[in-house]
């Protein structure tokens, strides 16, 4: 969001608040020093929220965004697989239909937008994102490069989570 000039709030552990601070975060929160919640209450409301967690996070979250000015939140957690796992293909499509209409029109008529982040693989949009590192707006990070030989133990590395940067796999 810095890339756009947005003033920008992250939420994360103490031990990674340098990096946060040094990818250009303006304010940062430990999630594990107190009440996450109250903390972000102190600060203006918020134009958007990205919430990588999910659980709670929604139950306050969206209490935070400017009421009836286009703010949105937008979560990565979302109910697709879940429902379809414990549904099946059918029910669980349906299911997270309705899950999704229901929770964007009760948000809508609160005045926030509610809305899931799906990846879909763009040219246009990864070149717009090529142009960003290309001008030092955006700065990917790297914690760790695997060679191909060692795939199992990548996994077990993304598997213990508290990532401080992408996992690679080198496969040349």
């Amino acid at each position: 969001m810095k890339a756009w000039d947005a003033h920008v709030t992250a939420v994360c552990s103490q031990d990674a608040s340098g990096l946060v601070k040094k990818l250009g975060a303006d304010d940062v929160i430990d999630y594990k020093s107190g009440n996450v919640e109250e903390k972000l209450k102190s600060l203006k409301p918020f134009d958007f929220i990205l919430d990588n967690v999910g659980g709670s996070t929604e139950t306050w979250a969206l209490n935070l965004l400017k009421k009836w000015s286009g703010a949105t939140y937008v979560t990565l957690v979302t109910p697709f697989l879940l429902n379809m796992d414990r549904l099946g293909v059918a029910d669980g499509m349906l299911q997270t239909g309705v899950t999704m209409g229901s929770k964007t029109l009760k948000h809508f008529w609160q005045g926030v937008h509610y809305r899931w982040a799906f990846f879909m693989a763009s040219g246009l949009y990864l070149d717009d994102i090529a142009k960003l590192v290309d001008e030092g707006k955006i700065q990917p990070v790297i914690e760790k490069t695997f060679p191909f030989s060692e795939v199992p133990e990548a996994f077990l590395k993304v598997e213990r989570g508290h990532a401080r940067g992408k996992t690679v796999i080198n496969v040349v």
